[in-house]
């Protein structure tokens, strides 16, 4: 069991913990709404999530969102969802601390069920999050002085510790992989930021920017793109509502509101991709699916840009934010696209090792292969020669045997050449000392007795669990032929890839 494996089970572990420490908390802080517990309104979150009616238990709650997509007479709250959702992810992660506390630190069950309970609650919670945004507008628009308060205990410690905790478990086990992704999340945590009226939500002074030529929002006078984003989707293409805006209802005014909504919903599914790229393995597909995403939402941007110039209507223009956002989706597109042109597989790359086209080993001689293992002869020695004396007994001259190359004796001083390994290498071949690597090397490289049949090939840096798993099947055969300590470090290996 290696340090390295331990350190990383302990560390998924331990944030893991925390992250459930902060989901549990969001429901019994009674900071919800100001004054309640979250924990005491989840029977009527359940039973309005589900449609069940005559609900007499805990607290009615105090927030909802009722919606109605487009075409459909249902209605959905969008609060009731929520919470209940976070309750089931908050209950499947207490489970889940049973086989994260069980796993063994050569797997990967621990860091694999936090990653799955944090990525789903912070995604849930990030949701509740663009409610509450939305819940304060409402509230700040419908009476300028009237109070509100944030559910610190649910966006504050539930959906902040918990994204934090991912950000740490993804720092630690992807290195800069980790700080790119959490540079884009970062990105994406911005644009969504955005679509809300930010004079608004900040409190600012003023509307305007570069002397009054042009408004701090997304479009236009006071219009943001969430709003736009969700009049599409419950009210569809209304054209009282594209008349009032957009002073058209012809189609150019119609493929600018899309474009627009769809732009905003687009940043909004970004960042929650975001967020599940932040603990995910980083793979060529996936590389591929953030560069057509962040395509998507560039070309949704420009187009409403586009029509909403070609509108040219007075008064209604793309105001900062809608350009902010196309900054930020530029730059995340940029970062995707290197990250896919340069992408290698984490086994190619996992030693920095560059494998050379041919191999040598600089303790045998240049010939062709021996058909059964035995020593070759040595006729060079490369440099640089470690030397190490030997003290033996002066040996007689022999008049018809010639001194060997290879050793230069002084008095009662014998200089042998200590054998070193300059082939290719990876994770297992560097853990070997160099008599291991050169008989390894000699025996599944060079195949100096010739191929072995039903083993495969042994590939440097890459994937080499079936053959470390066949050693073991025709351990009779391999008995006899590698060193104790060879047999058993192809044992520890096979152990960690299992």
């Amino acid at each position: 069991m290696s340090t390295k494996n331990e350190s990383k089970k302990y560390l998924s572990v331990v944030t893991y913990c925390i992250a459930l420490i902060c989901l549990l908390l969001g429901f019994f802080l009674p900071i919800f709404n100001g004054k309640s517990l979250l924990f005491m309104a989840l029977p009527d979150a359940f039973c309005t999530t589900f449609g069940i009616d005559g609900n007499t238990l805990g607290d009615a709650l105090s927030r909802t969102y009722p919606f109605t997509f487009t075409g459909t007479e249902k209605v959905f709250d969008f609060a009731a969802i929520t919470i209940t959702a976070y309750a089931i992810i908050t209950v499947i992660g207490i489970i889940m601390l049973i086989p994260v506390l069980a796993a063994k630190s050569n797997k990967k069950t621990a860091n694999a069920c936090a990653y799955f309970v944090e990525v789903v609650a912070a995604v849930i919670l990030f949701i509740y999050t663009i409610l509450e945004i939305m819940w304060y507008l409402m509230t700040v628009t419908a009476a300028a002085n009237a109070e509100f308060n944030w559910d610190y205990g649910v966006i504050g410690i539930a959906f902040g510790g918990t994204l934090l905790m991912l950000i740490i478990q993804s720092l630690a086990y992807k290195k800069g992989s980790g700080f790119i992704k959490l540079v884009t999340a970062i990105l994406g945590a911005a644009g969504v930021l955005t679509l809300f009226a930010i004079p608004t939500l900040f409190g600012l002074e003023t509307q305007y920017i570069l002397d009054g030529k042009l408004y701090i929002t997304f479009l236009g006078a006071g219009y943001d793109g969430i709003s736009l984003m969700h009049t599409l989707l419950a009210n569809g293409l209304n054209e009282a509502f594209m008349a009032l805006v957009f002073g058209s209802t012809e189609i150019i005014a119609k493929i600018a509101f899309i474009s627009v909504a769809c732009a905003a919903l687009m940043a909004i599914i970004n960042f929650a991709l975001d967020i599940m790229a932040i603990g995910a393995s980083t793979k060529k597909g996936t590389l591929v699916v953030d560069v057509i995403r962040y395509v998507i939402e560039a070309l949704f941007i420009i187009l409403a840009i586009v029509m909403v110039f070609v509108l040219n209507t007075d008064g209604f223009k793309p105001a900062l934010l809608i350009y902010v956002l196309l900054a930020i989706s530029v730059i995340q597109l940029i970062i995707a696209a290197i990250r896919c042109a340069v992408y290698q597989p984490a086994l190619n790359t996992e030693t920095n090792a560059v494998v050379p086209e041919t191999y040598y080993d600089d303790t045998a001689a240049p010939i062709a292969p021996a058909p059964a293992y035995a020593a070759q002869p040595q006729q060079q020695v490369v440099q640089p020669v470690y030397l190490q004396p030997v003290y033996a007994a002066p040996a007689a001259p022999a008049p018809t045997a010639p001194a060997a190359p290879a050793a230069h004796t002084t008095g009662e001083i014998v200089y042998t050449a200590k054998e070193v390994y300059r082939g290719p290498t990876d994770s297992f071949i560097s853990r070997l000392t160099d008599s291991e690597k050169i008989e390894f090397a000699k025996m599944f490289l060079e195949k100096i007795n010739g191929s072995y049949a039903n083993i495969p090939d042994y590939v440097i840096g890459g994937d080499n669990k079936e053959f470390f798993s066949s050693i073991f099947i025709y351990l009779g055969k391999f008995r006899s032929l590698l060193s104790d300590g060879l047999m058993n470090k192809i044992y520890e290996e096979l152990n960690l890839l299992n």
